[in-house]
């Protein structure tokens, strides 16, 4: 009788275990797809924000202390921003390196496409449907961030054409 008892209880052990890895391969399937929500949130506060400023200035602040963004992406910004001032310290950049233009869509974006491999997303103006900026999302320490956008970690042949 008690091996009887050994017996269902080492039977009971190994189904729970089975069990419970099952649950952690489901959670890491769900992870694995991109949120592209956060391209769009970054994009659409971005936008606000640029639209809120009362001189040309961007400041740089708002960028490193920005929760949706990889480090890496805070760092090429950096490095864009002291490179161009660097080489032009009255006109800085050109062009805003995020929206990888002058002039921007003020009213937002809307998700134009997003493909799962790659974690890139194609956002389109609401009010200006031919403006597209196509943004990478990367997953970091299970969080979805933008790890680039416009010029910033994106390579030149999936920027958005200009």
């Amino acid at each position: 009788m008690k091996k009887i008892h050994i017996f269902i209880f080492i039977l009971l052990t190994c189904a729970c275990s089975t069990r419970h890895e099952n649950k952690i391969e489901v959670k890491k399937i769900e992870t694995s797809t991109p949120d592209f929500t956060i391209a769009l949130k970054f994009i659409n506060d971005y936008t606000d924000y640029c639209n809120d400023l009362t001189d040309a200035n961007i400041d740089s602040n708002w960028i490193y202390n920005n929760q949706l963004l990889t480090e890496s992406f805070k760092n090429r910004y950096k490095a864009l921003s002291d490179s161009a001032f660097k080489q032009d310290p009255e006109l800085g950049l050109d062009a805003d390196p995020i929206f990888d233009a002058q002039d921007y869509p003020d009213k937002g974006f809307v998700i134009l496409k997003s493909d799962n491999n790659t974690g890139f997303v194609t956002v389109k103006g609401k009010n200006w449907k031919e403006f597209t900026v196509v943004i990478k999302v990367a997953s970091q320490n299970g969080k979805w961030l933008v790890d680039g956008t416009g010029i910033i970690n994106i390579p030149t042949d999936k920027q958005a054409k200009r």
